[in-house]
């Protein structure tokens, strides 16, 4: 993975008061690519939303070498930086406000609603190439959840991600 250094820095950030799963630190750098971090970690669209390989074999890269440990605590897989004291800083002070301001907007949502908007963002962006109105993204959404989201809590998502500057429409 390209930017190994930049992804542990922001891994490091978002350990700093949680011990996120697995997935949510893929929603979270997928949002963080979205706003203009250059991570090169290519996501497609999986059973969970935006999914991206390189980021999954980064996070046990990371725990091959003793940087965080890996936890299986339920159904989700826990990371816990070993040292909360040594990490790469690369990141420029606009990546790192960038960083902060996504955490500060979405760090405290569940793995699930993270879910929802990545998959909303994901669809709207990449498969409609910015050119679907809201209710062609939450027809197409509906489509890959199937039922696990409504529509209308879907358009409470697409609001939020319209006020970040996500999604324009």
């Amino acid at each position: 993975m390209k930017n190994f250094d930049k992804f542990e820095e922001i891994l490091h950030y978002i350990c700093l008061d949680q011990e996120p799963g697995k997935k949510m630190v893929q929603k979270l750098l997928y949002l963080m690519e979205r706003k203009g971090i250059k991570l090169n970690l290519n996501y497609a669209i999986h059973f969970y939303g935006p999914y991206s390989s390189a980021l999954d074999d980064a996070l046990h890269a990371l725990e091959a070498q003793g940087v965080i440990n890996i936890t299986v605590d339920h159904l989700t897989h826990r990371i816990r930086p070993v040292s909360e004291n040594k990490f790469p800083q690369v990141l420029s002070p606009e990546e790192k406000e960038k960083v902060f301001d996504i955490l500060n907007h979405f760090g405290k949502k569940s793995a699930s609603e993270l879910e929802a908007l990545t998959t909303l963002d994901y669809v709207a962006h990449t498969l409609l190439e910015d050119n679907g109105d809201s209710e062609q993204i939450i027809r197409d959404v509906l489509k890959i959840k199937s039922k696990k989201f409504t529509a209308d809590y879907l358009r409470q998502e697409l609001e939020i991600l319209k006020g970040h500057g996500y999604i324009i429409r």
